[in-house]
C-alpha cells in the first residue's frame, strides 16, 4: 500500500493495543485472528473496527479488500463508540480547515449498519447497540443483509430506534430455524418514539419455530413505535411481551405467519393501548385461523384502518381469558380463495368467554369465492358485540343465511347493516346449531 493513500486505513482493535494503527503498524503485529465489528468513513478516513481474538487472519490481501471495499462506500459512517473514541487524537488533525469546528455526520447516539461480507448482520447491530451511550439511540441499517444471530435490545431505560430506507429497500433476513429475530425489551420509562421503521424482516418460513419480532419482556417496550414496515415469514410473526402499553404500529404488513400477530395472555402489566393503525395482516396458511390473536388479559387493542386478509381475528382464550378489542374502518377478505390448499374460515371468532367485548364499526367484508363460500363472516361463542355501519358482498354462487352466528350465550347490538350482493337469506345475525 502506497504510504499516503487518499482513503488512509486504520485498525482499531480492543488489543492487544488500544490506540488507531497505521498499516504499517499493524504489520508489525503478528497476524492475529479478528472479527470485523464496523467498518466506514470517520472524517474522510475509512477505518475498520475490530475485535481481537476470533475470526479471520489478518493479512495484506484482505487488508486491500478492505480498502477498495471502503474506497466505494464514502458516504457511510459505520463506526462503533471505541473507534470514535480511538480516532479522536487523530480526526483533528487530518480534518480540512474549512470543515474544522463544524459537526461531523456522525454523532454519539447515530450508528450505521453496513453489510459487510463475513460479518453476520446480528452480531454487528449488536455491537452497535451496546456502543451507543446509555440513554440509546438510532441504528440506520442502510443496506439488504441476512443473519442468523438473533438481535436483541435489552439493557434497561436504553432505547432504540432501528431504521432501514423507504420502500421495501432494506430487508433483513433470518436464517435460524429457531428463535427469535429481533427484541425489543428495554423499559417503561415514558420514552416514546422508539421501535423500528422502514425496514423489512424476512423469516425462514412461517412452519418454522421462529419468532419474528417480540416487544416487550422483562423490561418492558412502554411507548414502542413501528412505521413503514413489514415482518414475514415467521412462525409467529409479531408477539407481545411483559411490561409494555402504548405501543402503535402505523402502516405496516405482517404477512405470511403461522401466526401473524399473537398477543398472549398471562403477562405482567401488559396491554393498555395497543393500537394497529392501517396495518395489513395477511396469507395466513391454511386454515388461516387464529392469525391475529388477542388472548386478553387486561388486553385493550385498537384495530384501525387495517385490513385481515386470509387472516382470521380471534378474539380470546377460551375459558382462561378474555380481551376488549376495537375494531373500525377495516377490511376483510378472503382474497386468496383460489390458491391451492386454502379453505373457508370464519373471519372473526370470539371464544367463549362472557368477558370478550368486541366493538365492530365502519368495516367492510368481502367475499371472492364464487362458489362454496363460507357460511357465515363471525362467530360468536360468548361475549358481547357491538356492530354499527357494517357493510357486506358474497357472490350470487355463495350465499349466506347469516352474517354472523351466535353460540351459547354471546349476544349481538348491531345498528346499520347492509349486504351489498342481497345474498343473505336471514337475519343478519341467527343462532348456531
Amino acid at each position: 500500500m502506497p504510504e499516503h493513500s487518499s482513503t488512509e486505513l486504520f485498525w482499531a482493535p480492543c488489543l492487544p493495543f488500544s490506540g488507531p494503527a497505521t498499516w504499517r503498524e499493524i504489520l508489525r503485529q503478528p497476524h492475529q485472528p479478528f472479527t470485523v465489528v464496523a467498518a466506514g468513513i470517520c472524517a474522510g478516513k475509512a477505518a475498520v473496527y475490530a475485535e481481537v481474538g476470533s475470526g479471520t487472519k489478518l493479512t495484506m490481501s484482505r487488508w486491500n479488500r478492505a480498502e477498495r471495499k471502503l474506497r466505494a462506500v464514502t458516504a457511510y459512517l459505520t463506526w462503533a463508540g471505541a473507534l470514535g473514541m480511538a480516532l479522536t487524537g487523530v480526526t483533528q488533525a487530518s480534518e480540512p480547515a474549512e470543515t474544522q469546528g463544524l459537526p461531523l455526520e456522525e454523532s454519539a447516539s447515530i450508528r450505521y449498519a453496513l453489510a459487510v461480507p463475513g460479518v453476520d448482520m446480528g452480531a454487528h447491530i449488536n455491537a452497535l447497540y451496546r456502543s451507543l451511550p446509555a440513554s440509546g439511540g438510532v441504528i440506520v441499517v442502510k443496506q439488504s443483509a441476512a443473519f442468523a444471530t438473533p438481535i436483541v435490545f435489552g439493557t434497561n431505560d436504553k432505547p432504540v430506534l432501528l431504521t432501514g430506507l423507504p420502500a421495501d429497500m432494506v430487508t433483513l433476513t433470518y436464517t435460524g430455524l429457531a428463535g427469535t429475530a429481533l427484541t425489543f425489551d428495554y423499559g417503561t420509562h415514558h420514552r416514546m418514539g422508539h421501535g423500528m421503521r422502514d425496514l423489512t424482516l424476512t423469516g425462514p418460513g412461517n412452519s418454522t419455530d421462529t419468532t419474528g419480532v417480540v416487544f416487550g419482556g422483562e423490561n418492558g417496550a412502554e411507548g414502542i413505535d413501528f412505521r413503514d414496515f413489514k415482518i414475514q415469514g415467521f412462525g409467529a410473526n409479531l408477539k407481545m411481551g411483559s411490561h409494555t402499553w402504548l405501543a402503535y404500529f402505523q402502516h405496516g404488513m405482517v404477512r405470511d405467519g403461522g401466526i401473524n400477530l399473537l398477543l398472549v395472555c398471562g403477562l405482567v402489566e401488559a396491554g393498555e393501548q395497543i393500537v394497529f393503525n392501517h396495518v395489513t395482516f395477511a396469507d395466513a396458511p391454511a386454515p388461516h385461523s387464529n392469525s391475529v390473536w388477542v388472548q386478553g388479559g387486561g388486553q385493550e387493542v385498537i384495530f384501525t384502518d387495517c385490513s385481515f386478509d386470509q387472516a382470521q381475528l380471534r378474539i380470546g382464550n377460551g375459558a382462561v381469558s378474555a380481551a376488549q378489542i376495537v375494531v373500525k374502518g377495516s377490511h376483510f377478505e378472503n382474497s386468496n380463495h383460489a390458491w391451492p390448499g386454502s379453505v373457508n374460515y370464519d373471519y372473526v371468532v370470539v371464544d367463549n368467554n362472557p368477558g370478550n367485548y368486541l366493538r365492530l364499526t365502519d368495516s367492510y367484508f368481502l367475499q371472492g369465492a364464487p362458489t362454496n363460500g363460507p357460511t357465515q363472516f363471525l362467530s360468536a361463542w360468548g361475549g358481547k358485540i357491538w356492530m354499527c355501519g357494517i357493510g357486506m358482498y358474497t357472490p350470487a354462487g355463495s350465499p349466506m343465511k347469516y352474517f354472523a352466528v351466535l353460540w351459547n350465550s354471546a349476544t349481538v347490538d348491531m345498528y346499520g347493516f347492509y349486504d351489498l350482493s342481497g345474498n343473505i337469506s336471514g337475519q343478519p345475525w341467527g343462532p348456531g346449531k
